[in-house]
């Protein structure tokens, strides 16, 4: 029986690419925490390279642009969303709860990760040609990153499809309008919430989950089969 291709790898080679995942994560940190502490468009590559402690060189060995390392946070942003969502939609059955499942999912995790949440906007706005490129001009990290969107958004394709086979939500709707206004409505209402949170509190008195689950009450009673 041939060895596997793990077993095959030297110790040395074990260790180099430990070594370069290492670097990988201390950059893409460095990247971030001056993002978030200064911007976007003030970041420079040789700040970064000063923050990770690295040349300037090693730092281009790894990303050749400061978008580069943007991108590549927006990947570790998907990859958290996918996972919140995964967990918050597992637990229902098809329906008018699993759709709901996955703005609660987008809720809690703008909630814990309120940088990472606007990381999708600000991509969108800071580098707004890289979804139209040809797929062979685009870089393996703009790949990731594009793919990691599209799985995001097939979750939930998948899950408004299999409430409409299930005729668990009103069939008499364009399903992808039903999609769009889903998307639109959570996004718009989650991020205006916590930004406004300390007012809603102060001044309306109101507590931002019960705003969430209200308002998700009520698009759960608009998507509810109609009687024919």
């Amino acid at each position: 029986m041939n060895p596997s291709k793990q077993e095959k790898r030297s110790p040395a080679k074990n260790r180099r690419e430990r070594e370069k995942k290492q670097r990988r994560s201390a950059i893409i940190e460095a990247a971030e925490r001056l993002f978030l502490s200064q911007g976007f468009e003030t970041t420079t590559m040789e700040q970064i390279a000063n923050e990770a402690e690295y040349s300037k060189g090693t730092l281009y060995n790894y990303y050749n642009s400061k978008e580069e390392l943007y991108i590549a946070i927006g990947s570790k942003a998907y990859n958290l969303i996918i996972d919140y969502t995964k967990e918050f939609t597992e637990k229902e059955v098809p329906g008018i709860k699993q759709l709901m499942a996955v703005g609660y999912a987008f809720y809690d995790f703008t909630k814990k990760y309120p940088n990472y949440a606007s990381l999708f906007h600000n991509i969108a706005i800071n580098l707004p040609d890289m979804a139209s490129k040809p797929k062979k001009e685009l870089s393996d990290i703009e790949k990731e990153y594009l793919n990691l969107s599209n799985t995001y958004r097939d979750i939930f394709v998948e899950i408004l499809n299999d409430a409409v086979k299930h005729n668990a939500i009103r069939s008499d709707k364009n399903p992808f309008m039903i999609g769009y206004i889903l998307s639109t409505l959570t996004r718009r209402l989650v991020e205006d919430l916590l930004q406004s949170k300390d007012i809603v509190k102060r001044i309306f008195n109101l507590n931002p989950d019960e705003v969430i689950d209200f308002a998700f009450e009520i698009i759960g009673e608009g998507l509810k089969p109609r009687e024919l």
